[in-house]
């Protein structure tokens, strides 16, 4: 398995790096919180024993698909953020995640991981969208994904299971500026002004 590359993020102290075995505590610790719980998928586990750390930090985060990194202040593990490049022919696009410890919420600090875990999806040549499937009731998150140019496609009604309860759930994206895929024909699909559907 080829580790995970180290981004620096653009903010002081900062960054993206691989887990380490020495990360259990503190994610057993930030991903316990329950505010964290409710903005997350369904098999984020609650609570967030430190074996359960102990096994994602090991395992879990290669098992889980993609690629998965903690996000770290002065190198202490405070939250996760991945990126997961869809199959076959969806290959074209890879789904952002991201949490981080309520404690540093409101600092700008996701901003900064979404935006540089865009930037290193699109140096994949074949990645064309980036997107973010967002709980409907997670509006800082739908924040964060606005500031780094994603926009919103579409609400998914009742899409999604969390806590037993069937959820609706927002899609953000942002594409690739320069067109499709490297070696791929992309096909756009235009109407004229002057077309009326029919009746």
């Amino acid at each position: 398995m080829t580790p995970l590359p180290t981004f620096l993020i653009g903010l002081e102290g900062w960054a993206l790096r691989a887990w380490r075995d020495d990360d259990a505590a503190a994610l057993a610790e930030h991903a316990g919180n329950v505010k964290v719980w409710r903005n997350m998928s369904d098999s984020f586990p609650h609570p967030y024993t430190l074996q359960i750390a102990q096994h994602w930090v090991q395992r879990g985060h290669v098992d889980f698909g993609g690629d998965n990194w903690a996000v770290v202040f002065n190198d202490m593990a405070v939250g996760g953020a991945g990126l997961h490049q869809q199959a076959a022919q969806f290959r074209c696009n890879a789904e952002i995640g991201y949490w981080l410890a309520e404690s540093w919420w409101g600092r700008g600090v996701t901003t900064h991981v979404v935006a540089t875990l865009t930037t290193r999806a699109f140096a994949n040549p074949e990645i064309t969208r980036v997107f973010a499937p967002i709980h409907a009731h997670n509006i800082a998150s739908m924040r964060v994904a606005g500031k780094c140019g994603f926009v919103r496609e579409g609400l998914m009604r009742k899409s999604a299971i969390k806590a037993g309860q069937v959820i609706d759930r927002v899609v953000y994206a942002r594409y690739r500026p320069d067109g499709g895929p490297a070696g791929v024909r992309s096909i756009v699909t235009s109407v004229p002004a002057t077309h009326k559907p029919m009746p």
